[in-house]
């Protein structure tokens, strides 16, 4: 059983809170996939693409709060002020928009895409939609941990608070890349044979 599942991930330190890449099944290429059938593949990538844009977006305005150009309370402003906050948790912390949208992605992974792939998917494909599901709880984490350290940023603009939201941040934006690369990279095909569209 992989570490972060051994335990709540509550109780586990930001260090060995990871997504347990070398656990990821992974699925053989699929033949004979029409074009058509490549548009779903496509469209998860540029939802992707749009929500690390957001996700730098959000490591710029740490960056202005660490050169002292901004002061911490901006930081939530500033995400906030982000096109996609108003999809995601009803929360005002420094995930602001881009945190809510990440978990409505989630969600309609959860409810639509991921069903539809274990219905009609292979074993493979089975097996990889568990992993993504371990890797959403992964992430939820994260954000959930995010939140408090931007709000006692904002409450103590110390130079730790900085460093522990700003290492939170580094986590949540790796562990967010890698998740995003496995699933392209796994269900870039998959989605047009077995679901249709996303």
């Amino acid at each position: 059983m992989s570490k972060i599942h051994c335990r709540p991930l509550a109780d586990l330190a930001l260090e060995v809170l990871d997504l347990d890449e070398a656990a990821r099944p992974h699925v053989p290429p699929y033949a004979n996939v029409t074009e058509q059938q490549k548009q779903a593949g496509r469209h998860l990538v540029a939802i992707h693409r749009m929500h690390l844009r957001e996700i730098s977006k959000a490591r710029m305005v740490l960056r202005h709060i660490r050169d002292g150009a901004l002061d911490p309370a901006a930081l939530i402003s500033a995400l906030q002020g982000m096109d996609m906050s108003q999809n995601y948790r009803l929360f005002g912390n420094i995930c602001g928009q881009e945190c809510r949208m990440l978990q409505f992605h989630h969600d309609a992974e959860e409810q639509h895409m991921f069903p539809a792939l274990e219905a009609n998917g292979t074993e493979d494909i089975r097996c990889m939609v568990a992993k993504l599901r371990q890797e959403h709880l992964v992430v939820h984490e994260l954000l959930d941990r995010l939140e408090e350290a931007a709000q006692a940023l904002i409450s103590a603009p110390t130079a730790g608070a900085f460093s522990t939201a700003t290492k939170v941040f580094d986590k949540l934006e790796a562990v967010v890349q890698s998740h995003f690369g496995y699933e392209e990279t796994g269900l870039k095909d998959a989605l047009g044979v077995h679901v249709g569209f996303i």
